[in-house]
């Protein structure tokens, strides 16, 4: 009897042994902040992220936080191929849309800063897109390195986009990219292969980086508020 017991103790002894094992990992999980993790599931970030926009590569989360520059050129681009579609019904454009183009991978979601997809390539029941859009944008940040970001271009084409603009804000020019080729462009930017008649200027898309207020504008934002901050006072 003593030794039968003694045979549990030890044959349960290596599966304690895995419990607090797997407990420490799981502790030390936790006390890790979600962009230091490099497990995390597409489940575990969209949780975490709590809304916020973000990318999952390879386990790793890396929050997307544009600065007023990236937001301005994402604001032109989004707009004017919106307003497109509303005259040209062949598609949508979506801002920081998710990419579930793994889908047995749960460990990678990229997100490009503005997609393009033709009615054909949309699928509304989809909460993640399972194709790279028919036209990638990605907006080149300050702390962005030009080989990952081609990088990134070169996988949208490998799974199923057709042109890819990447936008460098410095260089104040546009490289367009294709399944055969690459080419900078500095004038006007066109996608006649996707998207007929539709064209905008590269220095279009900059121009409201280097817009400041008119002096108008600010004093008739300064009188606004000394009048609200005086009826404030007499109430």
């Amino acid at each position: 009897m003593a030794t039968a017991v003694g045979t549990e103790i030890l044959a349960g002894t290596p599966a304690l042994s895995t419990q607090k094992s797997l407990r420490r990992r799981q502790s030390f999980k936790r006390d890790l902040r979600p962009e230091e993790r490099t497990d995390l599931t597409i489940e575990e970030a969209e949780e975490l992220a709590q809304g916020h926009s973000f990318e999952l590569i390879e386990g790793r989360m890396v929050f997307k936080m544009p600065d007023r520059k990236h937001s301005k050129i994402q604001a032109a681009l989004t707009t004017k191929l919106f307003n497109y579609f509303e005259q040209n019904p062949i598609g949508e454009v979506l801002p920081e849309f998710s990419l579930r183009l793994w889908p047995e991978n749960v460990h990678r979601l990229p997100t490009p800063d503005v997609a393009v997809f033709l009615n054909e390539n949309i699928h509304v029941e989809e909460k993640y897109a399972t194709r790279a859009p028919d036209l990638a944008i990605e907006i080149v940040s300050d702390d962005d390195k030009a080989a990952a970001v081609f990088a990134k271009a070169r996988m949208y084409l490998e799974k199923g986009s057709r042109v890819v603009w990447i936008v460098f804000p410095l260089e104040k020019s546009v490289v367009i990219m294709t399944p055969t080729g690459r080419r900078w462009e500095s004038n006007a930017l066109t996608c006649p292969e996707l998207l007929p008649g539709f064209s905008i200027q590269v220095a279009q898309i900059f121009s409201e980086l280097e817009r400041n207020p008119s002096p108008a504008s600010k004093k008739t934002s300064a009188k606004a508020n000394t009048n609200g901050k005086s009826r404030s006072r007499r109430k």
